[in-house]
């Protein structure tokens, strides 16, 4: 039996697909022969590549004006397409829209081409995977391959057919004979053996079927529980279709790689908003060895130093496996992680070392009560130490600012628009906005006790599918809600809002030190445009911001001052004066924003990447000990 595995727009073009690169790797050592096929790349060189990026830099703001443009192919007029146009119009400003309407002559003639391009009369199985905006356009292809083959069977996977998103599709969509509603690395391989059988299928775990009519789930789902089991991604398909562009050489490709599964934090704290993982929740590592000799073989086989972790979260144990052996062997690479934000000065340091140039670390909040609501399990000003370490070791940081949790107060955003002032130096928030429903998020699961009402999919899915409403809302993933106190989030947001706005301007902005082993300590002072302030600091003085380069509590600092003045004086001072002099000092560095406070603990603001942090943990120490 032969397989194509088909990618679809829209996604990205910069990397190749993880998931259906592992199934040829899979199906490969079960002797079944398959192929992936580029559509998403295709479809680029056809309507240009920065016209594609435009479309593709929207994905998921929920406007979906690439799946759009398959709709329109797919169902005619009966999604409405001035009323979606005049949206879009609206909504997405003049660049997008025009861009859009330009590419819609190139649908039809794209889909007939992939039936050729693709090969499809050689293969039995044509799998399509479809995540966010690749469900139209892979509806259209499998239903044009269903009209010219009849014979071929159809199978949908991703995360666009988890739960009843999979089941709907599945009866929505005749021409669709199986889809995989879970992880399909164990049973898309086992449908595959049932199938070249020529046998009835069976139920099997997390595949939908057609029995009499009806479009059955079957047993539940089997996640892959041993991760090292997984072989290593082919993704030679990619490199050839991507050869055969114009855009070829504009970029260097981004390698996938996977070292785990599911989240540890969320199976302890789901963060209230996350959809993610659906009901894979379970957290899953490969052994450090294995994600080691992967990536050192997919540098040599492809050539590329660049990496992506599509890791929903870094394992801890990496900081001891993983990560040193990375640094060790010194790769050349550069790879993207998502982390949590509560990291320490010498855990991002180590990511640094290791290659480690960008994160995504989760921040979502200055404010450590919304963090609470929505169960982070950090405070703001970790996540405001987590930027400045980002800053300090080079490393870049994509972050948003959400807000609209249930349970906040308008007065949990009080000192927001201050902080963001102070921080200014510091990378912000690549948007500001109110939280949406994701299908398996605990907002959207117990969305009434969580105080939402009026839950209904974004509207412009009903400008995509012409069903009736609730079947729209089965296949619908992002939905628009209330809240049942008729609370007008926008507008105790909207000082916030613009302090974002400033800082988004003002990007250029810095909060530096300059010091001398037995000189003062210079901080210069840049932030938002404003012209540049000077603040010298010595002795105590300067010990202390150096202390505070990390978060301290003022318990941490004042034992550093007794130990201070004791090392300088015959008689103890009266602790009164002691305490006085620190909270004097404090204030002012918090004035003039250059440390923040949150409750006893403290942070300086400015950065330093060459300070000696070794001989400050030692004066730390010492500090301590000799109060203890």
């Amino acid at each position: 039996m032969r397989v194509l595995l088909v990618n679809m727009p829209w996604v990205g073009v910069v990397r190749p697909a993880i998931g259906v690169s592992l199934l040829k790797s899979i199906l490969r050592e079960q002797g079944i022969e398959s192929r992936v096929a580029y559509g998403n790349l295709r479809f680029a060189a056809k309507v240009g590549w920065p016209a594609y990026e435009v479309v593709n830099d929207q994905l998921i703001t929920g406007l979906f004006a690439g799946d759009w443009l398959f709709a329109q192919h797919l169902f005619g007029d009966a999604v409405d397409p001035a009323g979606f146009a005049d949206k879009l119009r609206q909504l997405a400003g003049s660049e997008l829209y025009d861009t859009v309407m330009g590419m819609r002559s190139a649908v039809a003639p794209f889909l007939d081409e992939c039936i050729d391009a693709f090969d499809v009369a050689r293969y039995e199985v044509i799998g399509f995977t479809t995540t966010f905006e690749q469900n139209l356009a892979s509806l259209a292809l499998a239903r044009l391959v269903k009209q010219r083959y009849p014979e071929k069977l159809v199978v949908f996977g991703g995360a666009n057919c988890d739960g009843v998103m999979g089941v709907e599709m599945h009866r929505s969509f005749p021409w669709i004979d199986y889809v995989v509603s879970s992880e399909a690395d164990l049973v898309f391989p086992r449908l595959l053996t049932h199938l070249a059988s020529g046998r009835a299928v069976p139920p099997l775990p997390g595949v939908i079927a057609r029995v009499q009519g009806e479009s059955i789930p079957g047993p539940a789902a089997e996640p892959v529980l041993d991760m090292d089991r997984l072989p290593t991604p082919d993704y030679g398909d990619y490199f050839e279709a991507l050869a055969a562009t114009p855009f070829a050489n504009e970029f260097q490709p981004m390698i996938p790689f996977e070292s785990a599964r599911g989240c540890w934090w969320g199976a302890k704290h789901h963060c209230t908003f996350c959809g993610l993982n659906a009901e894979t929740m379970s957290f899953r590592a490969k052994s450090a060895s294995l994600v080691l000799a992967e990536i050192e073989t997919q540098k040599e086989r492809y050539g590329s130093q660049r990496f992506m972790a599509v890791d929903n979260i870094l394992p801890n144990e990496y900081f001891k496996t993983f990560l040193p052996e990375l640094k060790r062997r010194n790769l050349g690479v550069r790879i993207f992680y998502e982390v949590k934000a509560n990291l320490k000065r010498e855990q991002v340091r180590l990511l640094r070392e290791a290659g480690v140039v960008a994160l995504q670390p989760g921040i979502e909040s200055l404010s450590t009560t919304v963090l609470r609501l929505m169960r982070k399990g950090t405070t703001g000003l970790q996540n405001v130490q987590m930027l400045k370490l980002a800053k300090e070791y080079g490393i870049h940081v994509s972050w948003n600012l959400l807000y609209g949790f249930p349970g906040e107060q308008p007065g949990d955003y009080a000192d927001t628009p201050q902080i963001i002032d102070a921080i200014a130096h510091l990378s912000p928030p690549a948007s500001v906005s109110p939280i949406r429903l994701d299908r398996f998020s605990p907002n959207f699961n117990q969305a009434a006790e969580f105080g939402f009402v009026n839950v209904r999919p974004f509207s412009t899915y009903l400008h995509l599918y012409p069903l009736p409403p609730e079947r729209v809302a089965n296949l619908a993933y992002f939905f628009s809600y209330e809240h049942r106190d008729g609370r007008r989030c926008e507008l105790y947001m909207a000082e916030t809002i613009g302090h974002v706005e400033n800082w988004q301007r003002h990007v250029d902005g810095a909060l530096t030190v300059e010091s001398e082993p037995d000189g003062p300590l210079t901080i210069r002072d840049t932030r938002l445009g404003q012209p540049e302030r000077r603040f010298l600091l010595s002795g105590l003085e300067r010990e202390l911001y150096e202390l505070c380069r990390d978060v301290r509590s003022r318990a941490a600092l004042l034992a550093h001052v007794h130990a201070y003045v004791l090392a300088r004086r015959t008689s103890r001072p009266a602790v009164d004066a002691i305490e006085t002099a620190l909270d004097t000092f404090l204030a002012a560095m918090t004035a003039n924003r250059l440390m923040l406070r949150e409750g006893d603990q403290y942070l300086s603001l400015a950065i330093d990447p060459a300070l000696d942090r070794g001989a400050l943990e030692a004066a730390l120490a010492a500090a301590l000990a000799a109060v203890s």
